[in-house]
């Protein structure tokens, strides 16, 4: 199972290089294969793109405008890979912790 995440990983970066270098192209399939790639990243390896997302705050907004306005089916995952959830869950998880410790 990991070789297979490690290779949808690889090949989903792939994508995301092949698309780049379309984008100079004349027709739109350049950020087709970005976003495609993209999407398959964050189902193959969440945690790699919330460090992006962190790193990289207008992908964040990207992102973030592209799963609002886009299909829920198709963008769950990258609603996963959102490290301001990721670090709302942390506290909630904290704040369950703090209440069935205390007496």
């Amino acid at each position: 199972m990991i070789i297979f995440r490690f290779a949808l990983a690889i090949f989903a970066v792939i994508l995301i290089f092949i698309g780049a270098v379309a984008m100079i192209a004349p027709t739109p399939f350049g950020f087709v294969f970005v976003g495609l790639g993209f999407l398959i990243l964050a189902s193959a390896a969440p945690s790699l793109v919330r460090w992006l997302r962190r790193r990289w705050r207008w992908l964040d907004r990207q992102l973030d405008r592209l799963q609002k306005h886009g299909p829920r089916r198709i963008f769950h995952h990258l609603r996963h890979s959102d490290p301001q959830k990721d670090e709302e869950d942390q506290e909630d998880v904290e704040k369950d912790d703090e209440k069935t410790t205390r007496p």
